[in-house]
């Protein structure tokens, strides 16, 4: 007995020596050495010589002979001997059996999460740790280092652009068909030049605000859409069905985070930031209304407390307040908008706030924000703010197979993960964030204080807030937000101007920018807003060179919106001469007598080819000096003229305009035009 654990010793020995020097070869051999074969040739060939030696008849070979002689001299080893000699075959025949099983790993199954701007890092991280988890659990009998689930998380545009995408079978709105493809049905169109990403699974939007305007189109989640009173049935319980054939189902809260003021530092903690005070010598900006959860839902803070302090009927006269300020489509975006901002109360989310001052050493916070916010801004809360709870929200479409098993375990183990304290802690997935009870707050990895207007500490009291947060009531309170906000805007005035150069056919689909930035425009008009379309050059040589062409004049927006669209669709690239200067001039004098704040729109690559000098670039600076009119370039890319790593808004002339303080350049290459003409609108319904 002692003979045969020796041998089996022994042979174990010899076993993990070979497994070893395996591991060891495997690091510097190509990954499709034939490393098995080899050794299985290897156990092939000791097992036979082993064998031949225990047996009489290696007598006969002198080679044998004496290995034989040795083993009978010495019991121990031919214990030994035999041990690893059977050990040998046994390999033989279990090698071939577990290569099979342990074969090339299957695809693994696939899900997809739609989120937001500012969430997306969050919502990536637990999506890792899912992964993670998976991978370390595996049932199935799946091989090792296989991964069973692979999850895709990316980041869509405004909560209404997403509305009508899952509404539309997950096809965003802007444009028209590709050449030979029917479309989809029910007037479903296509977005040429700029992807949504692959169909989600779920989507985690900000606030459950966002479902319940899926419920109801017409009331909240309607964007700039005119809409009725909401619907005192929408419930978080109830199925929404899309259009597209898709159902959404609200599953619960993720994680939370209360809406906050940011302020100075150094700002008076007696002076109070509540939105009736006009005397601070403050300006004011938050996300956009239509574009986020936080910008509506501080709106509808203000309705609530206008309302509660008798002062409803000023609250359009409160939002006018915000249309004249700084705004954009998600609080990270704000709070990099805000750099050189000293003076200016931002109504952002805790957890945005958080990411700006973790990323102070590091250098950037946001991917829209390359460096560091140079504004030293501090949060105050109030009683009765209300808070982004940010819903796992389940998208069922009719086709969906194979994911089902994986879906199960990523909906338990998000909702898990909401209440997970470790989860919230300074290297956990949700730093910055809170459960979904409100913990975890981001003053415990930062310096942040968790104060009120008058300094005064409301740490414990957040946890009231978020358990009295009711998505309904919001809901109900950001319609009237967005009812004011209509109110509050005056009538708007854009004027496209398109460059039809040869240079905007340089890059495939880059035309197709020029409809997309159209399409968004004229959606987000309003019946009293006033509208028109130009393109430049108007021809080839002579005058015509050097003008731009009057294809939709100015008037009522449902008059000359739909115009617009059956004229872009006849419009191509197809002149050499750019007279960029020139047609700047020309629109902005088509501008003059409008209302105050209209803007001119160009969409251009920046390339400017012409034969003469043309207009100067002090004349054209003495035009934008004597106007109210406002210019927004959208730059589309300039091709072969764009170097690698350059920015569209970098491109040829359009530098020099963007140095002009009435001019700004918004960068719609790699498909973002529909993001760099939103808000376009309302920039201009808010004046100057």
């Amino acid at each position: 007995m002692a003979a045969a654990l020796i041998g089996g010793l022994v042979a174990l020995l010899i076993f993990f020596s070979g497994w070893l020097a395996q591991e060891i070869l495997g690091r510097f051999l190509p990954d499709d050495f034939p490393l098995l074969p080899l050794v299985l040739v290897f156990l092939t060939v000791i097992a036979v010589l082993l064998l031949l030696a225990l047996l009489r008849t290696a007598d006969r070979i002198p080679g044998l002979r004496q290995i034989r002689q040795v083993l009978v001299r010495f019991p121990l080893s031919r214990y030994a001997a035999w041990g690893f000699a059977v050990f040998c075959v046994l390999m033989l025949v279990a090698a071939p059996s577990a290569a099979a099983l342990n074969g090339p790993c299957p695809p693994p199954a696939q899900l997809v999460v739609a989120t937001t701007t500012d969430g997306e890092e969050a919502v990536r991280a637990a999506a890792d740790a899912f992964e993670a988890g998976r991978r370390a659990d595996v049932d199935g009998g799946l091989p090792r280092d296989c991964r069973p689930v692979d999850v895709t998380v990316f980041s869509v545009g405004s909560a209404e652009v997403l509305r009508q995408a899952l509404d539309n079978d997950w096809v965003a709105p802007g444009s028209a068909a590709p050449e030979g493809d029917d479309g989809p049905p029910d007037d479903g169109v296509y977005l040429k030049d700029r992807t949504l990403g692959p169909r989600p699974h779920y989507v985690i939007p900000e606030s459950s605000v966002d479902y319940l305007g899926f419920l109801d189109p017409g009331g909240a989640g309607s964007g700039g859409t005119a809409g009725g009173a909401p619907d005192e049935e929408a419930d978080l319980d109830e199925e929404a069905v899309l259009e597209g054939g898709g159902r959404l189902r609200h599953l619960g809260s993720t994680r939370t985070t209360p809406l906050i003021w940011a302020v100075p530092r150094g700002f008076p903690d007696d002076a109070g930031v509540g939105l009736l005070r006009d005397d601070l010598g403050v300006d004011w900006a938050r996300p956009g209304l239509e574009e986020t959860s936080a910008g509506r839902l501080h709106g509808a803070y203000q309705q609530r407390l206008l309302s509660d302090t008798g002062g409803a009927a000023g609250a359009a006269a409160a939002e006018a307040r915000f249309l004249t300020s700084v705004s954009a489509d998600s609080s990270a975006s704000l709070l990099c908008g805000l750099r050189e901002e000293a003076e200016t109360v931002a109504l952002v989310s805790e957890a945005a706030l958080h990411r700006a001052q973790n990323a102070e050493g590091s250098g950037s916070f946001s991917p829209e924000c390359p460096g560091p916010v140079a504004a030293e801004l501090e949060p105050r809360y109030k009683s009765g703010l209300p808070v982004l709870d940010h819903p796992l929200i389940r998208v069922s479409w009719e086709e969906d197979e194979g994911v089902a098993g994986e879906q199960e375990k990523f909906e338990s183990f998000m909702l898990d993960l909401a209440d997970d304290p470790s989860a919230y802690d300074a290297d956990g997935v949700y730093a910055g964030y809170r459960s979904t009870r409100g913990e975890g707050t981001a003053a415990d990895v930062t310096a942040m204080p968790v104060v009120d207007e008058d300094g005064v500490s409301v740490a414990a009291q957040i946890p009231e807030w978020v358990d009295d947060s009711e998505p309904q009531e919001w809901w109900e309170w950001a319609v009237k937000a967005d009812e004011a906000r209509r109110e509050a805007g005056g009538p708007a005035t854009v004027l496209v101007m398109v460059d039809r150069s040869t240079s905007m056919a340089s890059v495939p689909e880059q035309f197709a920018a020029v409809r997309t930035v159209t399409e968004t425009i004229v959606r987000d008009l309003g019946e009293e807003d006033r509208f028109g379309l130009w393109s430049y050059p108007q021809g080839e040589t002579g005058a015509d060179a050097g003008s731009a062409a009057e294809r939709v004049g100015l008037d009522r927006a449902d008059a000359a919106g739909d115009a617009a669209a059956e004229m872009i669709e006849g419009l191509s690239p197809a002149y050499q001469p750019t007279p960029l200067r020139e047609a700047v001039r020309s629109g902005v004098r088509a501008l003059e007598g409008e209302e105050p704040g209209a803007i001119l729109v160009v969409v251009t690559d920046g390339v400017r080819v012409q034969d003469d000098a043309g207009l100067g670039r002090a004349e054209l600076e003495d035009v934008l000096d004597d106007t109210d009119a406002r210019v927004r370039i959208i730059a589309v890319g300039g091709g072969a003229q764009q170097r690698p790593g350059q920015e569209a808004c970098d491109v040829g002339l359009l530098p020099e305009l963007a140095g002009h303080p009435n001019v700004e350049c918004r960068d719609a290459d790699q498909g973002r035009a529909d993001e760099a003409a939103r808000g376009v609108v309302q920039e201009a319904r808010g004046g100057n």
